[in-house]
């Protein structure tokens, strides 16, 4: 039989082959690498998010109006594009009534407002006015405006619409002297009045007359006509109902 040979203690221990060495090394930078952080993607800082955005929304418009601008020159020449047309429902004849009937109604207050409080119109009888107004003149007065001097106005007197003229405001002292010489305050008023101003002798007025406060001394053109404050004394401001504004003439007299 064969006798095992045992090796002995004493022998070198075998060498390690060099292949398998520098492939261990060349290994470890190959792990290393992959473990680096420059392969990591590094996130955006807010500036250059805030960066992007801008570029992103200023860039917008401009596309857009590129768009715009190659959707205008493919359309053909000489063509608009066509708008769609809303369809309007017809009214039906009890809308077009209710509408001109609301129409009508609101013309009719506006009319009634004007004329009540603000313009006052009445058709002037008689010839105590004249020659500035005639019988049958239409008259139009202005009620929001006060009675001024020398202004012909309308007032009430018994229920009943008149017209003079203002020669004496509140604190002024009127004076009717017996040749039918009128003076205010001392002086003769200047006036287009060419008929001596007399007193009325059936008055209880004596001269000189003091106009009261809020109050107008009220006379008529024709002075011979002495049914104006000579007669029933100075008038309420509150009863003038405006100076005249307009004046048309109906008779051709």
């Amino acid at each position: 039989m064969s006798k095992s040979i045992e090796p002995s203690v004493t022998d070198p221990p075998a060498a390690i082959p060099e292949e398998i060495i520098t492939s261990k090394t060349d290994a470890e930078p190959v792990i290393s690498e992959k473990n680096t952080s420059d392969d990591i993607p590094e996130e955006n800082t807010p500036e250059e998010k805030t960066a992007e955005e801008n570029t992103s929304k200023e860039n917008a418009p401009e596309e857009k109006t590129a768009e715009e601008n190659t959707s205008k020159e493919n359309t053909p020449k000489g063509k608009t594009p066509k708008k769609k047309k809303k369809k309007k429902k017809k009214k039906t004849t009890k809308q077009i009534l209710i509408g001109f009937l609301i129409k009508l109604a609101a013309t009719a207050l506006a009319v009634w407002l004007l004329l009540t409080f603000v313009l006052g119109v009445t058709i002037y009888y008689g010839n105590n006015m004249h020659p500035a107004l005639r019988d049958g003149d239409l008259i139009i007065s202005l009620r929001l405006q006060r009675p001024y001097l020398n202004a012909a106005v309308l007032y009430e007197h018994d229920g009943k619409t008149c017209l003079g003229r203002v020669v004496g405001m509140p604190g002024n002292v009127i004076d009717i002297s017996d040749v039918g010489a009128l003076t205010v305050n001392g002086i003769a008023p200047a006036e287009e009045v060419f008929y001596p101003t007399y007193r009325c002798e059936t008055s209880n007025i004596t001269y000189p007359y003091t106009v009261g406060e809020d109050k107008v001394f009220i006379l008529n053109d024709f002075r011979s006509d002495t049914n104006d404050s000579r007669a029933f004394g100075a008038v309420d401001i509150s009863d003038v109902k405006g100076p005249v504004l307009i004046m048309l003439r109906r008779r051709g007299f």
